[in-house]
Parts: C-alpha cells; structure tokens; sequence
C-alpha cells in the first residue's frame, strides 16, 4: 500500500520511485479526488520521467506517461465518446504561451497565407468535465471524461441540474426582425461538451451540512462536484446546486458543423441560442498582445473573487474550426489549444508553533501550527515543513509570518517568509528545534540522509501504522481496523507487530476455544477490550483476520512488509521475479539489480529491512507458531497464465519498441513462456531482445558481457512463438 509518506520521500532522479510516486498521484486525483501535488510540480515530474525512460530505453509496469489519467471509479456503465474527450496540455508562463502562439501562427499562416489567424480565451474551470448527448434534439446521454475514449454514463445525475436542457429548442426569430438569425434545424447527433462545477453558495452550504452531521467537509470545489455527480442516488445530486458551463460542441453531421460551428466563436454563439451557460465575453483575437492583456484583466476578475466558480488559468484555442482540424490531435492533447495555468494563491499567515509527527517507517515530519486562514475556500490552521534542510532552506522560525499555498489546490504547504509583513510588524521569533527523542517513544533519533528518524520499530505510533497499512485494501484487506481500534489493540492486547495480531486473533483464539474450560474467545476479548467492543465487532475481526490468512496473495504480502520504498507496484515485481517467499528472504544485492525497477537504494533498503515483525508468514515465530505448525499463508506466486514452457529457463530482456505487444504485455508474454524477465542487463542474462528503437546502454552493455542480441522477429522464430 503505497502512501503520502512513500510519495514525500520520492527519489525524482529515480526510475521506479518516480513511475509508483506518479501513478500513486494520477489516481488520487483522478479517481480519490485528492490530489497530492499541484498541476506544475505534476508536469514538471513527469517530464522528468520521460526524460529517465528515455535515457533507460526502458518503461516500468504502470508508467503514467503510457497511459491517460481516467477518472472511471465503477458503478455507472461506461459508455465510448463519439469523439475523443482528451485533456489539455498546460503552460505556466507568458513567454510559453507567447512561444505557442507564434509557432502555431507560423504553421497556420503557412497553410492558410490568405486567411485571418485568431485566438479566443475561456475560463480553465476547475470541476468535472461532461459530454451531453443529444439526439434529435433530446438529451439521451451523459458521460464523464473517464480514460479520454470512454467514460461512464451519469445521465439520470445530470438531468438533475437545472441548467442543462433535457430538450434543445430554437427560438423563433420575430418576424418583422429583418435582421433575425435564420431558422436554425439540428443535426441528428450533438454532442456538447461542457464543465460541472459547484457554485460558492452552493459549497459553502454543503460543507455548513456536513459539519452540522459531524462529517469531514470537501477541501474544495472541485472535489465537492465530482463528488456530487458520481452518487447512485441523483436525489442526492439534485440537492447539491451544481451547474454545467458549455466550452464546445461537435456533431457527427460534418457539413452542419462546419456551417453552424465554423469558429470556436460561432460555437459558443450557437450554444447561447440553445440555452446553454458559457463564458459570456470570450471573442476572438488577432492579435496576440491583445490577447495577452484581456487574460491579465481576467486573471485580476478571478484574484478578487469575483467569480461564483473555481478557476485555475485559461484554455487558449484557435478560433476556426478548420485551422483546428488542420492541426489535428496528438495521443494525448490537441494541438490546437494550450491552457494557461495561473501562479496558485497564497495567503500570509502566522507561524504558532510547530509539532513533529512519527511516520511507520520513523521518519519525524515537522508541521507548522498556523494562525487560521482561508486559502482556495478552506481554512487552513497546519502545513507540513517536510524536513530540516527545507526548514533551514527558507529561514523559518516560530513568530514569523509565512506564505502558505495549497499544492494541487488541497494540501497546504508553507512556500516562504512574508518578509514585508515581518518588518513592518517587528515579530518576535524563535528558532524551530528538532527534537533529540522520538516523540512518541523517547528512543534517541537517528539521522539519514535529510531526516531524522525513530529507530524504535516498536514505537507505538510506528507499530499501529505498520498494522494499518498491513491492514489496508492493498494488503490483508482487514476491514474495522483503524488507527484507533489498532491504539486500543496496543495499549490493551499487547498487539505491536504483525506477529502479534495473528498471534492474538489467530493462534491464541485457535487454543482458548479448544480448551473445554474456557467461554467463547469473543467474550474474552470483550472484556480485555471493554467499553466500546460490541460482540459483532470483535466476530468481523476475528473473521476477518482468520480469513486474510487463506486470501493474502504474495505479491500483496511483500508490499505490506512496510519496507522503505516497497509497495503495491515494487511488491507485484518481486512476486512475479522470486515466485515464492523463501526465495525473496534468501536474495542478494545482485540478484535484485536484475529486476525490472528495482534500484540499488531500494536494493538495498531490501535488504536492510528488519522483517522479524513478519515471521509468522513463514513460520520462524515461536509465540505466533506455538501450537506447533506455521499458519497457512500462500507464500508462492500465482502467475497470470502459463502460456507454454518454451523459453523455461532463460533470463531475456527486452528493450525497445515491440512490433506485437504493448508494452506492458511484453513481460507477461515472456514469463509467461516460462522465462524469468528482467530490466538490466548482467552476465546472468540469456538474451537481450531488441524492438524498434532499442536502448543504447543495454545494447553496448551487453556487447561487453557477451550477451547474445536478438531482434524480436528472430527470437519468436527462434522458440517458435
């Protein structure tokens, strides 16, 4: 289970840190809506990605530049766009987008020498994209972004929003209006593509209902309309006041289109005469300062609060339609728009005090206690400082004034000192002092690296963490089991360890019922317990545990071991290299360099790593094994599909480009033939099989060792595959 620790600890320069911190972070926005990082610090990583896939010549399982954010969470039936719903590429500076905007005018003017080459600008809302279906006039259908090529259907949700037309109606022109538009008919198929989003009002009443229930508010907007789209009841939709603002349309009928919608201009006119909301003052620019001045007047709308929606930048477009079509798609972006992100906010806030928090693997985090301050419609009273060296990096003391922002518009991070406010009001401060002690425990902290850390793994807030995240949905799945239940476990079963729950729920249960003497073990944790244990709760425990013995797969049980920098991705790598638990404990440094996104660090941390809270999965426990035979656990690998047993034997890597399989098929084809695959090239390896493209540095890498090399065509020839 790969966690907020795992990602604040990510290690940019390395491959297989930088792919899981990535994917970790697609998903919590796109699917958790939690995002933990802004959008720059996201593009800026990610090219750093690109950047060391392309200097590897290699691409790990799961690498999000293989493959778009989506933000499908199941439970709506998903249906396919008529169009490509994709996203928008960013920039961050004026000299990009004036770089932009010359390139593409260059292109077009080369094209097109004889026509008008303009621009329009519109609000890059912060909601939930959505494409209306109509057919014949007739909303028929609603589907979010999703993967950019399907998405799910949540139509009854947004018939439920007042102000998307369930049936689109041309008025009539008056007729002694001789300037009137004409009659306008619609095409058999329109598809308008628009932004849910959640009004202020409507937010800030939410969030007062949520807090009158005792329930944890939305951090923002954003969040607060995906979440309020995707219910499976729209009953509860309805109820939260969100609206949708159209940004396009498109249709099946090319010759109605280009006639009613010739021009990102026309197109909003039309969605207008349709009844559709839009930003009303989007025209269209010929001239790029021109253009640059009117997203400076909007950019100080927004500042001031003067609009009732989130916005975080402008999506720049090419105004005509057929300019647009000429420069076409890519993979992943049209080439035909850029969104302008702004600078995010920050508000300048007071440093009270600062706390230090115990992470499982003991790393002490400092956070700044905050005077309390609004930022991007939340308050905001904490902010993490990471770690000494970024405390020393900005100057910050307790009593000075800082900025605060929010990274990806949720977590609240301190970016630097407010030095204007500091002088002006003469503040008093004082330095931050690291502790010497861990917190929690009292052990004396040790230093790695830039942190300090508890050595003590039986640290009471290490130990219930270590249990919770073995605990999680990606590892034992044992459900009921939270940071307080896991406290009362500490303090009241002696239970500190992995060995000790099973201990406890497992072993000791098994020898308390079988003894004739003694009540039913429910009853007997019920009294240990006390107060707050009702007899069903303890029964889901026990069943639970007992359960996660017969159900815990290997590769989950390697990523729960709580070991620096292993988690759900790297524990799937292990399992599919070793295939048995006694194997991975009994590996070496050479051995894991051989594996796919496994770097000498995490090798190493590997290694290093004290497993002996986990010895009652193979049995070298005596206080969890005492009834005389280890528990049952499945410590072998179950491999997809055994495809045949040609390559039994051999160790192949493949670089390159395959002309057969996507990419993250190439591994599973391989083992499942039988090979063992790897990512780097040794003098253990059979055969470097090469695609279109290969990587250099394993090409010459293997020259060196004597490895045979092999184009993909040959070897399938080769073992008949």
């Amino acid at each position: 289970m790969y966690t907020l620790e795992d990602f604040n600890r990510r290690d940019t320069s390395n491959q297989a840190s930088l792919t899981a911190a990535l994917s970790w972070a697609s998903m919590k926005y796109y699917i958790e809506n939690d995002p933990p990082m802004s959008d720059f610090e996201f593009d800026m990583e990610f090219k750093q990605l690109q950047k060391l896939e392309s200097e590897s010549g290699t691409v790990l399982e799961g690498s999000p530049t293989q493959r778009v954010g989506s933000d499908i969470q199941g439970g709506f039936e998903k249906h396919r766009h008529i169009i490509p719903m994709q996203s928008i590429e960013n920039v961050y500076s004026d000299e990009e987008l004036q770089e932009w905007l010359a390139s593409t005018t260059r292109q077009l003017k080369a094209a097109f020498p004889h026509e008008t080459i303009s621009y329009t600008y519109e609000p890059k809302y912060d909601g939930l994209s959505i494409s209306l279906i109509y057919t014949d006039g007739v909303l028929t259908d609603a589907v979010t972004r999703g993967n950019q090529l399907e998405g799910e259907s949540v139509l009854a949700n947004v018939k439920t929003i007042i102000n998307v037309p369930h049936r689109l109606q041309v008025p009539a022109a008056p007729v002694e209006d001789l300037f009137a538009e004409p009659s306008l008919s619609l095409p058999h198929v329109l598809d308008v593509r628009g932004e849910v989003l959640m009004p202020q009002g409507s937010f800030d009443r939410l969030n007062a209902e949520k807090a009158a229930q005792g329930e944890k508010p939305f951090a923002n907007k954003r969040n607060a309309a995906s979440g309020s789209l995707k219910q499976l009841d729209p009953k509860v939709t309805a109820r939260r006041g969100l609206i949708v603002n159209a940004y396009a349309a498109y249709s099946t009928d090319l010759k109605w289109q280009q006639e009613n919608m010739p021009s990102q201009e026309a197109t909003l006119a039309l969605l207008d005469r349709l009844g559709f909301s839009h930003y009303p003052d989007s025209r269209a620019f010929d001239d790029a300062d021109q253009l640059s001045a009117a997203i400076n007047r909007f950019n100080e709308v927004r500042t001031s609060h003067q609009l009732p929606y989130d916005c975080d930048g402008v999506v720049v477009k090419v105004n005509s339609r057929r300019h647009q079509e000429f420069l076409g798609l890519n993979t992943t972006f049209p080439n035909w728009c850029k969104a302008r992100k702004f600078p995010q906010e920050a508000q300048s806030t007071l440093v009270r005090g600062v706390s230090f928090q115990v992470g499982m693997t003991g790393h002490i985090t400092p956070v700044a206690e905050l005077d309390p301050t609004a930022i991007s419609g939340s308050i905001v009273a904490r902010a993490t400082l990471n770690n000494e060296s970024y405390i020393r990096q900005l100057n910050l003391t307790i009593g000075s004034y800082v900025f605060v922002q929010k990274a990806g518009e949720v977590i609240p991070q301190v970016t630097g000192l407010d030095d204007v406010r500091n002088a002006a009001e003469a503040v008093v401060t004082s330095p931050i002092v690291f502790p010497t002690a861990c917190p929690c425990c009292g052990t004396n902290l040790e230093k790695k690296g830039e942190y300090w850390i508890c050595p003590n793994r039986h640290c009471k807030e290490q130990a219930i963490q270590h249990l919770e995240y073995w605990c999680g949905k990606d590892c034992a799945n044992i459900k009921g089991l939270g940071p307080n239940v896991l406290a009362d476990l500490y303090d009241l079963l002696d239970i500190a360890s992995v060995n000790d729950l099973y201990r406890v729920f497992v072993v000791e249960a098994e020898h308390y019922e079988a003894d004739i003497f003694h009540t039913d073990y429910t009853a007997y944790l019920q009294d240990k317990l006390g107060e707050g244990y009702a007899e069903k709760s303890i029964r889901l425990m026990l069943d639970g545990i007992r359960q996660s013995v017969q159900t815990l797969t290997l590769d989950r049980m390697l990523g729960g071991l709580g070991i620096d920098g292993v988690g759900k991705i790297t524990g799937k790598l292990l399992a599919q290299h070793f295939g048995s638990l006694e194997a991975f404990r009994h590996t070496n440094l050479e051995e894991l360099m051989l594996i796919e996104g496994i770097g000498e660090i995490m090798a190493r941390n590997i290694l290093d790593a004290d497993l002996s809270d986990y010895a009652c999965l193979w049995g070298g426990d005596e206080r969890a094994n005492r009834i005389g035979a280890p528990l049952p656990f499945h410590t072998t690998f179950q491999a997809a599909e055994k495809l045949g047993d040609a390559l039994s034997g051999l160790t192949i890597i493949f670089t390159g480009t395959s002309y057969r399989f996507k990419r993250d098929e190439i591994k599973e084809f391989f083992i499942g033939h039988g090979a063992k695959y790897v990512g780097s090239v040794s003098g253990k390896v059979n055969y470097v099989v090469t695609g279109d493209a290969p990587g250099q540095n394993k090409i010459d890498k293997a020259r060196q060792l004597g490895v045979e090399i092999m184009a993909e065509r040959d070897f399938y020839e080769k073992f008949g595959l």
